[in-house]
Parts: C-alpha cells; sequence; structure tokens
C-alpha cells in the first residue's frame, strides 16, 4: 500500500515539474521532475535489492556464514550464506517462528 502511494505521489511530482517546465517555470519545474525521478528509481529499486528470505538452501557452493537473526516480523531464525565465487549472500530461514504458548 505504502509503495503504491509513493509511487502515486512520485507521478504527480513528475507531472507537475513537466507542467511548469511547459508554462515556461524552468527552475522549480526542473526541480519537481528530478526529486519525482529519483524518488521513482529508488521506490523500484528497493524492490529490486531487497529480496524475499528463501525456505531451502541453494544449491552449489554456498557456505554458512556462522551468522543468524531473528526476523522481527517472522520470529524465525534466518542463516546468513555466502557464495565465495561470486560474493554474493543469500538469507534462509533456519527454524520454525516463535509461538506465544508455553512449552506443555
Amino acid at each position: 500500500m505504502l509503495r503504491a502511494v509513493v509511487i502515486a505521489a512520485t507521478a504527480i511530482l513528475s507531472c507537475a515539474g513537466v507542467a511548469l517546465i511547459a508554462q515556461g517555470v524552468p527552475r522549480p519545474g526542473w526541480g519537481f521532475l528530478a526529486l519525482g525521478l529519483v524518488l521513482l528509481l529508488a521506490t523500484l529499486f528497493e524492490r529490486w535489492r531487497y529480496r524475499p528470505v528463501a525456505k531451502e538452501r541453494p544449491d552449489g557452493g554456498w557456505q554458512s556464514t556462522r551468522e543468524r537473526f531473528i526476523d522481527p516480523s517472522t520470529g524465525a531464525t534466518i542463516e546468513v550464506l555466502f557464495n565465495p565465487e561470486t560474493g554474493e549472500r543469500h538469507y534462509v530461514s533456519g527454524t520454525a517462528p516463535r509461538t506465544t504458548e508455553p512449552p506443555p
């Protein structure tokens, strides 16, 4: 939802910039257009950059970094894997989510 609002706001900013440039007011027009395009690219890049956590370990030469953390949104332990050939990191869900029920 927030992503859609940001994209709509960037579209409005960009259109306002184009309208101002067309009306002969170039200085604020270029500013609005540049701000709208930068925010749009940042929003689209964010979606591409941050990938979801995988449920299974990938095939290939992946090694464990022994780095683990708790995902605050799911409560699951996330394990970080490293591919020494490419330098890429991969995040894998290590355990089931926490429950609020006490053990039996």
